[in-house]
């Protein structure tokens, strides 16, 4: 059983990454509930009171969201928190501390109490977490999982293993895995790059997989188009260990891949 890290702005987007991530995952994991709070910055006399009433807001709220997910899916286990911090700083270290197996969040949020908490923070979650982030697009249904792209610059040896969240979401959704390498113009593919690709090949013994090679200078929209064309319904990056997609991460241009990328992403870490 893992431990699933779910956080919550109260948001439609939020409520449907929890969705999500139990239609993929299933009901046996144990699952938390996270809200990270602040209060906008104001005087120090009206500071108190207002603090005492997002304490209250988020711990209501969040119990409303733990008892919605019953109700709506008996027999899950979850737990809820509320904590107050940058929701960023919130999140990643919650998750580092209580040893969590996988963050599952969404893209956007809303205003008000319920901070707008995705967007740049994904980017930067993604960034700084240190076990598996997915990030689900606002208004994504899952259809299935029967696609899942996996983007490989087949450079890095960490690449060499599947990793564990990835291998069960594929062996329980019975998904067929495309590896896909993108390479810029005059960069084609060596021997190095071949060896690594026959053991990543053997890494993925017993799933249903296939190598796909294409060329392309803009390595971003190159893998997005793969992605909508064959209408994969899972990205998966490694952004930590390799080059792929690291521009994916800086936060200016995060709000564009938030806009452009219409399947769930799994960075895996």
């Amino acid at each position: 059983m893992s431990i699933v890290l779910i956080p919550t702005d109260f948001s439609n987007d939020a409520r449907n990454a929890f969705r999500y991530g139990l239609a993929v995952l299933g009901p046996q994991h144990e699952y938390i509930l996270l809200n990270a709070y602040e209060e906008p910055k104001t005087t120090a006399t009206s500071m108190v009171s207002l603090k005492d009433i997002l304490v209250e807001a988020s711990e209501d709220s969040v119990r409303e969201e733990k008892k919605y997910f019953e109700e709506h899916y008996p027999g899950i286990e979850i737990s809820t928190v509320s904590e107050y911090g940058d929701p960023i700083y919130t999140v990643t270290n919650f998750a580092r501390k209580n040893e969590v197996d996988l963050i599952v969040m969404g893209t956007a949020g809303v205003t008000g109490l319920q901070k707008i908490f995705l967007g740049s923070t994904a980017a930067a979650v993604i960034e700084k977490a240190t076990c598996p982030v997915i990030v689900v697009p606002r208004g994504y249904h899952l259809e299935s999982l029967k696609h899942v792209l996996f983007t490989a610059d087949l450079l890095n040896s960490d690449e060499e293993q599947l990793p564990a969240v990835l291998s069960d979401m594929v062996r329980s959704n019975q998904s067929e895995i495309t590896i896909l390498t993108v390479n810029r113009e005059g960069k084609e593919s060596g021997v190095d790059k071949s060896e690594k690709g026959f053991a990543l090949h053997t890494a993925m013994k017993g799933f249903s997989h296939k190598f796909e090679v294409i060329t392309n200078d803009d390595i971003e929209e190159a893998i997005r188009s793969y992605a909508h064309d064959n209408n994969m319904h899972l990205l998966v990056t490694t952004p930590r260990c390799s080059t792929l997609l690291q521009r994916f991460l800086k936060p200016s241009i995060s709000e564009e891949l938030a806009e452009h990328l219409e399947i769930p992403m799994l960075a895996i870490h």
